[in-house]
């Protein structure tokens, strides 16, 4: 068995979601002298005005603002810093509500494993359910999440995260094939093969999440190189302060989720499968440069 520890907060019933925390202060990215990041700003500012010109076709906005949102998505940009290009503007923390399925009472392990994609991108995580008092979450008729992040982030979860959930259910039943063919020929005892599949598909989860986790970092760090001693980097800094201070407003006193003892080769399954996963980032279309609007000369 494999133990680890799930760190998000669980609210149970009547878990409840906040309004908006809005947060003033200078942004760095604006004035900074450092090239990659005036590069980066300035692109996904022409990919936003490509996006919201009333002369660029449905498709082609729709490219362009995926695009964007990848590119805030991987640099931790805010949507408004980049569009104004100025400073002192509000910054949003904010909040987002997914439904997790409970298929099988697995809804932990699901869970588990999106906190563990939304705290490499330094959002926070809660999770809460209804259903039959007293019987928990394996029990409960609805679970969700709220992830609390910039809305930046926010806006790149949206599309990571179910896009997530269906490869964790699409990867996890071949999966599970190949170990029962291998590890359960011989076992016999029905239930006894019940409870290991299951101990399987739960520990994979997790392990997927630890997977895709582990890829994220690896991408953040790799901004974080490019950023490091410039003003970007004390903007993904200035964040995780602010998130943390929002969700503890929405959510005081949170209780932890409890150790589970987790299925050894059901965590090292998944969390192969979760190092090989589909970020939707870096294979979107890029719109050739030359479509793009030229750079605004009148920015407020």
């Amino acid at each position: 068995m494999v133990t680890r520890t799930a760190r998000s907060g669980t609210g149970g019933e009547g878990a409840r979601l906040g309004s908006p925390a809005t947060r003033h202060r200078e942004d760095p990215l604006n004035g900074s002298d450092d090239p990659a990041s005036a590069k980066i700003m300035e692109r996904v500012r022409r990919l936003l005005d490509l996006a919201e010109h009333p002369a660029t076709g449905e498709e082609e906005a729709a490219v362009a603002s995926a695009h964007a949102a990848a590119l805030m998505l991987r640099y931790g940009l805010d949507a408004s810093a980049v569009r104004r290009g100025t400073t002192g503007r509000a910054e949003t923390i904010d909040g987002i509500e997914f439904e997790v399925s409970n298929r099988g009472g697995h809804a932990r392990e699901r869970c588990w494993a999106l906190h563990l994609v939304c705290e490499a991108l330094d959002c926070k995580i809660a999770q809460h359910w209804t259903g039959v008092k007293g019987r928990g979450i394996r029990a409960a008729t609805r679970v969700t999440v709220t992830v609390v992040g910039p809305e930046a982030v926010l806006d790149g979860l949206r599309v990571l995260l179910p896009s997530l959930a269906l490869q964790m259910e699409n990867q996890v039943r071949p999966a599970l094939r190949r170990f029962a063919a291998a590890a359960l020929e011989s076992v016999t005892d029905k239930d006894r093969r019940a409870k290991v599949s299951t101990d399987f598909r739960r520990a994979f989860y997790v392990g997927f999440g630890t997977g895709v986790s582990a890829k994220l970092r690896e991408r953040v760090a790799e901004v974080a190189g490019e950023v490091r001693g410039s003003g970007a980097e004390l903007v993904l800094l200035d964040r995780v302060a602010l998130v943390r201070e929002e969700f503890d407003r929405r959510f005081p006193g949170l209780r932890p989720a409890r150790n589970t003892p987790l299925h050894h080769d059901g965590f090292y399954t998944g969390r192969e499968s979760g190092r090989h996963a589909d970020l939707n980032d870096r294979t979107l279309p890029d719109p050739l440069a030359a479509q793009l609007p030229a750079p605004r000369d009148d920015r407020p």
